[in-house]
């Protein structure tokens, strides 16, 4: 550096600042002060001071001499105003101040790892209520019936009210509208044979659940019809084989796959992994969801419900505690697959859709398929459906 003239040193300064060197490194390593490396990488130049002397007569001293004060006053022989001029800091920090934001440099992270994530494959059930065959709705219905093709569940849960029953049941009818239970029957057996002919290459289990209006539990209209017209009679077990709702009701042909769940000693449901329970529903409140929650608070585990033919959903945190591990508890109302202007209902706050459950070991998801205008949206499908 000592055989370099000026200018050459400040080229050579600015060229290790351009390269990464910080004002200070520099200055170690050419041995030129901090403040001259700074003058010369960032422009700044000094200007000549003027130190001005004053004379003013202050005052007189004890021994009336005249005692003379010097003011010092610094000027500058220049305009020119520095660019950090308003930084608000005192002259002894202000440098470094300076000097720090000079050497501001963006910080270089490392690339963070990719966190090792695996899938596994999931097996499905579709879940479907509230058909009430007599007044079902087909678009509906073939939605459903397409996304099974698509999506060639393990299971399909027909979850209670798959018949409507409103002929046999005890409220007043108009005899315009009232459906014969036979009609009925056999729009029930026209949806299980189009469901046997998209399922039979994958043998999809069909199950029913027991509901409030079909079904042979004690809830339903068939055994409350019967019980009311036979008496006592019906008690017997031979009748009660007879008339059994799978006797009267399931076709007796050879394709049938459907497979009612009954049993007397347990509720009419289907246990699906991870503890979700498929079933009816006893529950109705207001609004889409607030049955949800009301069966969370009733049964304390995760369901997927139909009865209120409403859309909604409520999910709980359960958390830890001593060796009890954390839990999620999901509950689903399941909509309605009917019509949504019935002649007995006027102005249903009720929604038609159905849900897809994914499930393995143990873990279950469950998507809310909503059916609006004859189209549906298929999250896990990327597709939207029409019927024409």
């Amino acid at each position: 550096m000592k055989n370099l003239s000026r200018e050459q040193k400040i080229q050579h300064i600015k060229t290790l600042y351009k390269n990464g060197k910080t004002i200070s490194e520099i200055s170690v390593l050419t041995k030129i002060p901090r403040a001259t490396v700074f003058d010369w990488v960032t422009g700044r130049k000094r200007h000549k001071v003027i130190i001005e002397k004053i004379t003013e007569v202050s005052d007189y001293d004890e021994n009336d001499n005249r005692v003379d004060l010097l003011i010092e006053e610094e000027t500058d022989d220049s305009n020119q105003k520095s660019p950090f001029i308003n930084i608000q800091t005192d002259d002894s920090n202000r440098e470094g101040l300076i000097d720090f934001i000079m050497n501001i440099r963006p910080i270089n992270y490392p690339t963070p790892p990719k966190p090792n994530v695996y899938s596994v494959p999931n097996k499905v059930a579709m879940v479907i209520g509230d058909t009430h065959f007599g007044i079902e709705c087909w678009n509906t219905l073939n939605i459903f019936l397409q996304i099974v093709q698509e999506i060639k569940p393990e299971k399909i849960i027909l979850n209670g009210d798959t018949l409507d029953m409103f002929s046999i049941s005890k409220y007043s009818k108009d005899p315009r509208h009232s459906i014969a239970i036979d009609k009925e029957v056999s729009g029930f057996h026209k949806f299980l044979k189009l469901l046997h002919d998209v399922t039979e290459p994958f043998q999809t289990e069909i199950l029913e659940t027991n509901g409030n209006h079909s079904g042979n539990g004690q809830e339903g209209r068939w055994w409350r019809f019967l019980s009311e017209n036979l008496g006592s009679i019906a008690s017997s077990d031979l009748i009660a084989e007879k008339l059994s709702y799978k006797n009267v009701f399931y076709p007796n042909d050879a394709w049938s796959r459907i497979k009612l769940v009954d049993s007397i000693n347990q509720e009419s449901m289907v246990e699906l992994p991870n503890e979700m329970f498929v079933f009816h529903g006893d529950i109705v409140r207001k609004n889409g969801g607030y049955s949800a929650r009301a069966t969370f608070e009733k049964r304390y585990a995760s369901t997927i419900t139909n009865h209120t033919h409403r859309i909604g959903s409520s999910c709980q945190r359960i958390p830890s505690i001593g060796t009890r591990k954390e839990k999620i508890i999901t509950n689903f109302e399941n909509g309605c697959a009917c019509n949504l202007n019935p002649t007995y209902v006027s102005g249903a706050n009720w929604q038609n859709g159905f849900s897809i459950v994914n499930y393995s070991e143990n873990t279950t998801g469950v998507e809310t398929v909503i059916i609006h205008n004859k189209k549906a949206t298929v999250c896990s499908l990327n597709k939207t459906f029409k019927v024409i």
